[in-house]
């Protein structure tokens, strides 16, 4: 196997460029030098010493992604949520010369160790956590961390969101332009569920704004998953609430809705309008078409990546709390009713 001064001297460039291209950095080197050094890893079987890296420069160049176990102790990347949102997480943190572990947990310690044992540059947190777990984690973890929509007053806590409240307040602003007033709201509703919260105040917020009240709010409580939603489309359908449409709080609960409502009899939106929330590429393919609250995966995780890295290299930044817009996808799972 060569090492990677042999390769420069082959390809006639400087180690630096070689490192660039092992490490990805296409910005860095021209497209015809870097596919030519490609060919050169290949031909003559070149691989990266990522310990003897490690040890010398104090880095692993690994960048370690969590996410919870919270909601299932299995696959949680059968949440299409998740599998879009990490996709673009991995892609922008490669396009920075990283590789990512991931890990799903359901202790703080596991991933603590995690972290030390893989002497990680970073960390992201894909799922929400409280300030007082994310306190733990800032006191054990020596390397900057990133929480994804978790709320955390400290200022110097990295954080990156959406505007939650907005998204409850277009969607339910949306229903009741179209005549609805029995609406109710689907999801997760606890006190330790703070993006619910918020997007139940933007709720309640659309319906003061046509002339309605709190007492008015129909909370259709439950987890967010596909069979949840299922079960809840079944109860719709057969008439167990007296509401004639529904903003669900996540995508995969609004899609088990309309399946159990179809399979009992339920025409969406004929006798019941929907509207998801995350916007994912499903809503596209399902019929009808899924109207949804767009949250953009793509501009998140670019703003998470972006984010960690500005604290990799140390650069001082007084915007550490990123909220990302949001905005209605309209498309066929709502009906205007008189």
């Amino acid at each position: 196997m060569a090492t990677l001064k042999e390769i420069a001297q082959k390809a006639g460039v400087s180690v630096m460029t070689v490192s660039n291209v092992v490490n990805g950095k296409h910005s860095k080197v021209s497209k015809d030098t870097f596919d030519y050094i490609l060919s050169l890893i290949d031909k003559y079987d070149y691989v990266p010493n990522l310990n003897a890296r490690s040890l010398v420069k104090k880095s692993s160049h690994t960048i370690v992604v969590f996410t919870s176990t919270f909601v299932s102790h299995g696959n949680v990347f059968k949440d299409p949520y998740l599998s879009e949102f990490f996709g673009e997480l991995e892609s922008f943190i490669r396009e920075n010369g990283y590789y990512v572990l991931v890990q799903t947990v359901d202790a703080l310690q596991s991933a603590a160790a995690s972290l030390r044992n893989w002497h990680a540059d970073g960390a992201i947190f894909m799922s929400p956590l409280p300030a007082e777990k994310i306190r733990k984690i800032q006191a054990q973890y020596p390397c900057p961390v990133v929480f994804v929509d978790s709320n955390d007053p400290e200022p110097s806590t990295l954080t990156v969101g959406i505007n939650e409240f907005k998204g409850g307040y277009i969607a339910t602003k949306y229903l009741l332009s179209q005549g609805h007033r029995r609406i109710g709201i689907a999801g997760f509703y606890d006190e330790s569920a703070k993006i619910v919260q918020e997007r139940y105040k933007g709720y309640v917020a659309a319906l003061k704004e046509f002339g309605m009240s709190e007492s008015d709010a129909v909370i259709l409580h439950t987890v967010t998953t596909y069979e949840a939603g299922m079960k809840l489309g079944s109860a719709l359908a057969n008439h167990e609430y007296d509401i004639t449409a529904v903003f669900a709080t996540a995508d995969l609960l609004a899609l088990g809705i309309m399946e159990g409502a179809r399979l009992n009899g339920c025409v969406i939106p004929r006798d019941l309008s929907l509207i998801g929330f995350d916007n994912l590429s499903l809503c596209d393919i399902v019929t009808p078409k899924l109207t949804s609250v767009s949250q953009d995966l793509r501009l998140k995780a670019r703003s998470v990546v972006d984010l960690l890295f500005r604290s990799i290299e140390g650069k001082a930044d007084s915007d550490n709390k990123i909220v990302c817009d949001v905005q209605l996808e309209l498309r066929q799972s709502v009906q205007a009713v008189s």
